[in-house]
């Protein structure tokens, strides 16, 4: 009878034990689809409000992964409830740049408020990817045992399938790069016509360098050194030096120039400065445009991205004028007609005016 008691006693004391015990199961959404999608705010508390929450959602998009991974921290959290755990499901998310500062701020501010209101001992962390995992460490420094369950979304073998699975990835993946991408196509195009052989070395070491900087992660070290140098030592702008160099540059070709074409006919004349001085006036201009793209590296705080993005369309524009010059000066030579000076122009301008309109229209359709 006293064996029987005692398995009585530490029956009831595991049941007491098991009830002291707070279970969360925390399904993130690092993005924030729920909220740019559905418009709901987060975070999102009980059972009913997650489902209605993904219900919202899956209308918006009836592709987003996310729905699937509150539907499967729903069915996580009738497993635990029957198994008669004291368990709370609960839906956070972050920000559309899951890297940024702000992304991080928001998903600590939401850990702090459910762990001041619920102090859980245990966490199960539904996710569709590894970007939401970010918080095991928040959790895990708060002295709170953490489980994953990755939710993976069935899908039919078939060739439609995999597009649409390929689509949605890029779409999350490599959004924020299709402009990058375009632009140096573009530019790739444009700077071969423009300048042969040597076009195309320009173009393969700028898109080398940036290939390396990105792939290695040395763009968000460089840029996290910038930050970080600006608040502890005062970075002198070089933006003074390149006008001056520039500027010299660009009264010696004038000089040269003039000294090379003085004495000959008018029409000759004008046609060998401009020949003469087109390599200069390029050089000056190339060497202002980087300077100023360097202060602006370190000193603005616009996104890398958009730098290049820039970078690239003013070195077009530059190169795209040096190739008019020597056009024109050929012309006075008698070397080209006219219209093939037109011909060209008008090429020009198409591909300015189609490339500033899809930047244009990408920066827009952000903000």
């Amino acid at each position: 009878m006293d064996f029987e008691n005692n398995n009585v006693n530490d029956n009831i004391e595991v049941k007491k034990l098991e009830k002291n015990i707070k279970y969360i199961v925390l399904v993130v959404d690092m993005d924030d689809d729920i909220g740019r999608k559905a418009n709901i705010k987060t975070p999102i508390l009980g059972r009913c409000d997650c489902i209605d929450g993904a219900i919202k959602l899956g209308l918006a998009d009836p592709g987003d992964t996310d729905t699937n991974s509150i539907l499967g921290g729903v069915k996580l959290y009738d497993e635990l409830k029957k198994e008669g755990k004291d368990v709370e499901i609960i839906v956070i998310a972050g920000h559309k740049n899951v890297e940024s500062e702000e992304c991080a701020l928001k998903i600590k501010e939401q850990l702090d408020f459910l762990n001041y209101l619920y102090d859980p001992n245990f966490i199960y962390i539904v996710s569709d990817g590894k970007e939401d995992e970010l918080v095991l460490n928040y959790l895990r420094n708060n002295n709170i045992f953490v489980w994953k369950k990755r939710i993976v979304i069935k899908q039919n073998e078939s060739l439609e399938s995999t597009y649409y699975l390929v689509q949605e990835f890029l779409h999350k993946t490599m959004s924020q790069y299709v402009p990058l991408i375009f632009t140096v196509i573009g530019f790739v195009l444009v700077m071969g016509a423009l300048l042969e052989g040597l076009g195309w070395r320009i173009i393969a070491g700028l898109a080398g360098l940036y290939i390396l900087l990105e792939g290695s992660g040395l763009t968000k070290s460089i840029r996290k050194s910038f930050k970080e140098g600006k608040e502890s030592i005062e970075f002198g702008k070089i933006t003074p030096i390149g006008n001056i160099l520039s500027v010299i540059i660009i009264i010696i070709g004038i000089l040269y120039s003039y000294k090379v074409s003085s004495g000959l006919e008018y029409i000759t004349a004008l046609g060998t400065f401009l020949y003469t001085i087109a390599n200069p006036l390029t050089l000056g201009i190339l060497i202002y445009i980087v300077i100023r793209f360097i202060d602006e590296v370190l000193y603005s705080e616009k996104d890398l991205i958009t730098l290049f993005k820039g970078l690239f369309f003013k070195i077009l524009l530059i190169f795209m004028s040096r190739e008019l010059l020597l056009l024109f000066s050929g012309f006075l030579y008698g070397d080209i007609s006219f219209i093939i000076i037109s011909v060209y122009v008008a090429i020009y301008i198409s591909i300015i005016v189609l490339l500033s309109a899809v930047l244009f229209s990408i920066r827009h359709s952000k903000k």
